[in-house]
């Protein structure tokens, strides 16, 4: 049961279901219109024509045996496998597209609901219409890709886990059961996101730094426990591939870490989490303080570490990317990636200390589980050589929703989120329905 920050049912619980329905709503109308009308050009598309899609084909003719040790996808084939048999029943007809779309109704409608049981419906509904008019989020229901049903899992396991951060169970093992199982099938679905199973770990961490104490080592070894299912899924794929990627993949996907990640991670912070951060009482005031200002300018400095200029097949695919490549980066860093990663630092730390004032201890708790989920996914991430905005722009979307959600709760203002939300329709436009693209 998703519960509210101080560990209760709230009176938000039957009315956060509303916001939950509204949302999906409106995220599924989206993503019709972009299917019937049968929009292409975009990455999304190309992914679904040039690999996905081929991918189900090929899996659904080859069942109940399917080949999974190569295939054109750098993913394991949790997704495939799912819409492979689904091919069976329905061919490729609306059906298919539309149990696609599902995933991302699902995605929003979850996040929906836990905004509206932490902060109200009004700010559950922004937050899920915000999430769903992601340009990425929204792709990802009107073409056939992973990123959705993947995510799905993902914040299946990272709600599952919240009752041990905020005290709200008796029962800590079976949630970490729960979220351990969410884990697992995150990292059958995509394996990079088998850091979904240290959800429990840093739900034990963020209980301790809520109560203000260091984590018992009883704790930690425990939650410990949900590692194995996602790691073992992980072990078992990357025994089939001799690596972490399919054989086809494993040139592209698979030369190692990419050191720029972080700093894009904190750069998208900087424009899709500052406006939810905004709507919790007191932030602006901490982040417009001299302090921010010098973490902001220490963290582009350390950014600037490390190169951040436009590189096809290194560091490409996304928004910010898009804007990136167009300006000038002197000597390899980025203008516009490293003051942006300085503003997403900045963003944190006032975050933080508005945090750090928060009398109940389950709502500190709750917040700093969410930075830490964040973490996690910078950290996993990273060891991708492709740094892409829409692997990223989701989780932090959702972390920052419920790191402002469970610390503001029913003051987190709903008007930042919502004018967010205008821009990234306004982008979506471009991105998915290619309103004026070339």
């Amino acid at each position: 049961m998703l519960l509210s920050a101080d560990g209760r049912e709230g009176p938000n619980g039957k009315l956060a279901w509303k916001a939950a329905l509204a949302a999906g709503a409106v995220h599924l109308a989206l993503a019709l219109i972009a299917i019937v009308t049968r929009v292409e050009g975009t990455s999304e598309w190309f992914d679904q024509k040039d690999y996905h899609l081929p991918v189900i084909r090929a899996f659904s003719e080859a069942l109940p045996a399917p080949n999974l040790a190569d295939y054109q996808s750098a993913t394991t084939p949790g997704y495939h496998l799912v819409m492979a048999v689904l091919l069976k029943f329905v061919g490729e007809s609306l059906p298919l597209f539309l149990v696609n779309a599902a995933f991302g109704v699902a995605l929003v409608s979850l996040a929906a609901l836990i905004v509206a049981r932490l902060a109200g419906v009004a700010a559950g509904v922004a937050g899920g219409l915000f999430l769903g008019a992601s340009p990425y989020v929204l792709s990802s229901s009107v073409w056939l890709t992973t990123d959705n049903f993947a995510t799905l899992a993902l914040t299946a396991a990272f709600l599952t886990a919240i009752p041990i951060a905020t005290h709200a169970t008796k029962y800590p093992l079976r949630a970490g059961l729960f979220a351990a199982g969410c884990a697992a099938l995150a990292a059958f679905v995509r394996q990079i996101l088998a850091y979904a199973a240290a959800f429990p770990c840093a739900a034990m961490v963020a209980r301790a730094v809520g109560e203000r104490r260091l984590p018992r080592v009883s704790e930690l070894a425990a939650a410990s426990l949900a590692l194995l299912p996602a790691l073992l899924v992980v072990a078992i794929f990357v025994w089939l591939w001799g690596g972490l990627v399919p054989p086809s993949f494993q040139q592209y996907h698979g030369g190692g870490a990419n050191p720029v990640t972080p700093v894009y991670v904190l750069a998208v912070v900087a424009v899709w989490a500052f406006p939810v951060f905004v709507g919790i009482p007191n932030f602006l005031r901490e982040f417009l303080s001299l302090r921010m200002l010098i973490l902001g300018v220490l963290a582009a400095i350390v950014a600037c570490a490390v190169p951040s200029s436009y590189i096809v097949h290194v560091r490409f695919g996304g928004i910010l990317w898009a804007v990136a490549e167009k300006l000038p980066a002197p000597m390899e860093r980025s203008i516009v990636l490293v003051p942006l990663a300085g503003f997403g630092a900045a963003a944190i730390g006032a975050y933080l200390r508005v945090w750090s004032r928060n009398s109940c201890a389950n709502a500190r708790a709750l917040g700093v589980y969410a930075l830490l989920a964040m973490v996690g996914m910078t950290v996993a991430q990273t060891a991708n050589s492709q740094c892409f905005e829409r692997y990223v722009q989701p989780p932090v979307v959702l972390f920052a929703l419920v790191a402002a959600a469970a610390i503001a709760r029913a003051q987190l203002r709903a008007w930042p989120i919502l004018a967010m939300t205008a821009i990234a329709l306004g982008l979506s436009l471009v991105n998915v329905y290619r309103v004026g693209a070339g």
